[in-house]
């Protein structure tokens, strides 16, 4: 499933040299922890939380990235 924040999750992964580097709804969901909603981030911050989801998603397992993006419903 698809959301808002698909596309701009991977222009910014592109913009980090990142492209295809991660499921976007797994960004999405490492960055909802932090962050109840992603529309109050300028776009500096949204680059650095994708950047940091990314971090997390690598440090985590493939079950625990898909268990917290389906916690969110994504």
């Amino acid at each position: 499933m698809k959301s808002f924040y698909t596309q701009a999750i991977r222009e910014a992964m592109a913009r980090a040299g990142r492209v295809g580097a991660a499921d976007p709804r797994h960004a999405e969901a490492w960055m909802r922890l932090e962050h109840g909603t992603l529309d109050a981030l300028s776009p500096a911050q949204f680059q650095s939380e994708v950047e940091i989801a990314l971090a997390c998603i690598a440090a985590a397992s493939a079950q625990e990235n898909e268990s917290l993006a389906e916690s969110f419903g994504l």
